[in-house]
């Protein structure tokens, strides 16, 4: 199923579509290159574990909580430096296992949108571990996936439902993991591809999607979702499990 659309666009994967418009299957395409160039659970949980350690020898008489706020800061820094610094896509091919692969299987301008995403992703599979969840555990990967696409979104200007870091976020992506995560991610991504597609067209970008997402624009993505991500894993500490 598509949306309304305009007029048709090129896209280079295979694909031509219209501007405004994504086809389920390319919007699965995305979720999925983007899950198999995403850190793994054993990566997040070293990183975070290598970083909660440094934390507590830096400050030994620091509580619990202090520590997850450090680790979480040095993480989102960590990623923004990383998106400002990657080199794009030929930077990342030895860098990133598998990437040439998994970005083949969405092509064109939506590579460079899978890429912008895995920074997102990876930080807050990492966030997610530093603030006690599980990230061997699907919902801890559905809960990364949601904030990233969810605060992406945001940045867009994309209405995607509450505001990521508030209470009324915590309540909606604690809602969506008891049954329609998947789905909801799912629309998340497929809303990612229409709005930055759009906007490169708005821009009239001569080299497409990809001069969204050079190293300024993804340190800016990063730096915003890694901010909204620690609020709502704050919030979440804080508020009453019965509040979902």
């Amino acid at each position: 199923m598509q949306s309304d659309c305009v007029a048709m666009v090129p896209t280079g994967d295979g694909f031509a579509r219209r501007e405004g418009t994504m086809s389920e299957e390319q919007s699965d395409r995305l979720l999925k290159a983007v899950q198999s160039i995403a850190i793994s659970p054993a990566d997040a949980r070293e990183l975070v574990r290598r970083l909660r350690a440094q934390a507590e020898r830096d400050r030994p008489a620091a509580s619990a909580r202090d520590h997850e706020e450090r680790v979480a800061d040095h993480i989102v820094s960590r990623y923004a430096r990383y998106a400002a610094t990657s080199g794009g896509l030929t930077g990342l091919v030895g860098f990133i296992p598998g990437i040439g692969t998994a970005l083949a299987m969405v092509g064109g301008s939506l590579a460079d949108i899978a890429v912008s995403m895995k920074f997102q992703v990876d930080m807050c599979m990492c966030l997610a571990e530093a603030f006690g969840y599980d990230v061997r555990e699907p919902d801890a990967q559905h809960l990364a996936l949601l904030i990233a696409a969810g605060g992406a979104l945001e940045k867009a200007g994309v209405e995607s439902g509450a505001k990521v870091a508030s209470k009324a976020g915590v309540t909606m992506l604690r809602q969506y993991l008891k049954g329609a995560a998947l789905q909801v991610i799912k629309e998340f991504f497929k809303k990612l591809g229409i709005t930055f597609t759009r906007k490169a067209l708005e821009k009239a970008l001569p080299f497409g999607i990809g001069a969204l997402f050079g190293a300024g624009g993804n340190f800016v993505m990063t730096r915003f979702v890694g901010a909204q991500a620690k609020k709502w894993f704050l919030l979440d500490r804080d508020m009453p499990r019965d509040q979902a």
